[in-house]
């Protein structure tokens, strides 16, 4: 009797044990959506080519590319938000290096990122989603850019900025104001503005 007595909680500890593990385990599979993994192998290899036919020259130019989460899918949705909470956005900044007076061109690694299960819903599939160049003077940037995918739809993409505002040194956390080619002012007079050209192409092995 005192040896059924014994017997019995150790089996009830012993399973115990065992489903903490098996849970613990499963938890551990799932990757930390907060802590993002960069991917060891990343081969898809793209090219960022920034163009400026600015009035003066420049104190230093950056790329900056975002990563994001395509699939939302693979996420949990709250339902009293209506909305899914998604991994935090990655950014990363893209050495350019200067081709001739007004071109840079830098690279980027379009799977920089490595996909995940981060809630058990599914692998999380990240993607780089937008594309700047930023051109500073004295410290303000004036950036040009779009989303990946239209680049690569659409081709080059050019905005254009006050030839006044490079010249401004009154400019406080604000940067260059952009418009775009069907803007009224910058048909009108055109003479005021200068533009930042940006492309990008994938990069065949």
């Amino acid at each position: 009797m005192a040896e059924r007595i014994l017997t019995m909680p150790l089996r009830a500890t012993t399973a115990l044990i065992l489903t903490i593990a098996l849970t613990t385990g499963c938890s551990a599979m799932h990757g930390d959506p907060k802590n993002p993994t960069k991917n060891p192998h990343p081969v898809k290899r793209y090219e960022i080519t920034a163009t400026a036919d600015s009035p003066g020259p420049w104190d230093s130019i950056k790329g900056y590319i975002s990563y994001e989460v395509v699939n939302k899918e693979c996420t949990p949705e709250n339902e009293f938000l209506g909305v899914h909470i998604m991994p935090r956005s990655v950014g990363l900044d893209i050495e350019m290096k200067r081709i001739d007076e007004k071109t840079w061109k830098g690279s980027f690694l379009r799977d920089y990122m490595l996909d995940d299960d981060y809630y058990g819903l599914g692998v999380c599939h990240w993607d780089a989603t937008s594309v700047t160049a930023n051109f500073i003077i004295h410290t303000e940037a004036f950036g040009s850019g779009d989303l990946l995918h239209v680049f690569l739809q659409k081709g080059p993409q050019t905005l254009y900025f006050k030839k006044k505002q490079y010249w401004d040194r009154s400019l406080t956390n604000i940067g260059g104001l952009s418009s775009s080619a069907d803007n009224q002012e910058v048909m009108r007079h055109p003479e005021d503005f200068f533009p930042i050209t940006v492309a990008v192409k994938e990069i065949t092995p």
